[in-house]
């Protein structure tokens, strides 16, 4: 659920709950509220004395009016101030509806001009009971004209006083309270229930943020809670992967640059240490003769040279490391260009027989996007490893066999030297790996031929690697190269 959705559901409950579970208290508190206000009007035998007490002092107050009506008045006040520890209010009426006297409430005269009043101006002295009040009537009649004494106890208990009063206020504060209560308790809990959803998935994130902080990046977060939290938790978790990722090939990279460090030391280092001592020789006046001077010239020239080449093959890798190496991609039928390219190849391997190329199927026609001069390179280095760490390379035998893997080239380079051993084989591209048996031995090569080679095939989106021979004799490279699907014809100059 949206968090949008559920703070707007959240505020209508926060109103909608309580207003539904005070409408249900409030009744049950009104039932209850009519039960006790039905008990305290029950008591008839009180009543019916209180009528009788209030009809005799209505009949006493009359006998003893003056005969003059504009004397009644204080007669009537104190009649009606009698009648009033009774509960009772008083009107005196004429019976052209002249009222002489009257201390009603509104809602008393209310109820006498809209619902009794046909029973209070009856012509009759009577005593009325309704569900709402007690009317007690007295006629009297003097000089021809009647008057109406009309006593009214009304049960609207809301302004009145005593038990009734008590009780009607009780019910109304009990109400109040416990609305207040049930409003405060229900806006408690809802606000406490929406901030744990809120601040659960928080907290969860900022230890999740903590541990990335203190580098550990394999710390990830369930994806709980609203759709934004969730959907917030799987990006951090994809972020922490992509860091996992970048630590991993930074690592990577650091152990890379330190091998190159330590490796380029190392191979500068030999031949400097000849072209020094050459020339100390020389300066020392160790070469006798011209010969032996030419001698140590060309030793000289030879570790210049070395150095030389070692030097143009750490720029040409660090430009392919870089990825600013200036490839120049075009569409090959590859089986062709190999075809000719075959006799550049041969001339590389002590007799030409000794390399041997093979196409599955023979009429394998398939166009390959590449730079052909580096991918020419890629294989010049091949042989001329295979040639250099082969014991004795008049034995050699290499054979270059060419197929489809699916929709993508395969190529596989396989020779007959010692090979390499199998832990070594994962190694075999990094920058200057040597086995131990080459590493003393840096004119046979840089170290970077190979590493150089993956850079070339990882930028024409392909990859390599490297097995064992069979009988676990030799070496095999396999070389994985993307076609252009769906394409087959001829060379695309």
């Amino acid at each position: 659920m949206q968090i949008r959705k559920r703070l707007f559901l959240s505020n209508v409950m926060m109103f909608a709950l309580p207003f539904a579970v005070i409408l249900v208290m409030a009744g049950a508190l009104y039932l209850s509220y009519q039960e006790a206000k039905l008990g305290a009007l029950g008591n008839t035998a009180h009543d019916k004395q209180v009528v009788h007490v209030v009809q005799e002092d209505m009949r006493q107050t009359v006998v003893n009016l003056p005969l003059s009506p504009a004397a009644w008045g204080e007669s009537f006040a104190e009649l009606a101030q009698r009648l009033d520890a009774e509960h009772y209010h008083l009107a005196v009426v004429d019976s052209r509806n002249n009222v002489l006297y009257s201390n009603l409430t509104e809602i008393e005269e209310w109820q006498i001009e809209a619902e009794l009043k046909p029973v209070a101006f009856a012509e009759d002295s009577a005593v009325f009971v309704f569900r709402d009040s007690n009317i007690i009537k007295y006629m009297f009649s003097r000089e021809n004209s009647q008057y109406h004494l009309i006593g009214i106890r009304s049960f609207d208990i809301s302004t009145g006083r005593g038990f009734l009063g008590g009780l009607y206020h009780s019910y109304v504060s009990g109400l109040l309270l416990v609305g207040l209560i049930v409003f405060v308790l229900i806006n408690m809990w809802l606000a406490h229930r929406l901030s744990q959803q809120i601040l659960r998935p928080i907290d969860s994130l900022g230890k999740a943020a903590k541990a990335v902080e203190q580098g550990d990046f394999s710390h990830r977060i369930k994806p709980v809670g609203d759709e934004e939290f969730a959907s917030l938790c799987r990006h951090f978790n994809g972020m922490a992967a992509k860091l996992s990722e970048l630590q991993a090939a930074r690592k990577e990279s650091d152990e890379e640059r330190r091998t190159l460090i330590a490796g380029l030391s190392h191979d500068i280092r030999t031949p400097l240490t000849v072209i020094r001592g050459y020339v100390e020789g020389l300066k020392d006046g160790v070469a006798k003769d011209p010969a032996m001077e030419r001698r140590y010239l060309n030793k000289i020239a030879e570790g210049t040279e070395q150095i030389s080449r070692l030097l143009e093959r750490l720029f040409l890798y660090s430009k392919l490391n870089m990825k600013a190496y200036p490839f120049n991609f075009r569409q090959l039928e590859f089986a062709g260009w190999l075809r000719g390219k075959a006799g550049e190849l041969r001339q590389l391997m002590p007799d030409g027989d000794a390399l041997c190329i093979s196409f599955s199927p023979l009429n394998l026609q398939v166009l390959v996007r590449m730079d052909s001069t580096e991918i020419q390179r890629l294989l010049t280095n091949l042989l001329e490893n295979a040639v250099k760490y082969h014991p004795c390379p008049q034995d050699l035998r290499v054979t270059l066999n060419v197929s489809l893997l699916g929709e993508d080239l395969l190529l596989k380079l396989a020779d007959n030297g010692i090979g390499v051993s199998a832990e070594n084989l994962p190694r075999l591209f990094q920058e200057f790996f040597r086995t131990d048996e080459a590493r003393s031995e840096t004119k046979r090569g840089s170290g970077l031929g190979l590493a150089i080679g993956r850079r070339i095939v990882e930028a024409h989106g392909g990859r390599i690697w490297a097995e064992a021979g069979a009988q676990e004799e030799g070496l095999t490279i396999c070389m994985v190269l993307p076609t252009v699907h769906g394409q087959n014809g001829q060379e695309d100059c």
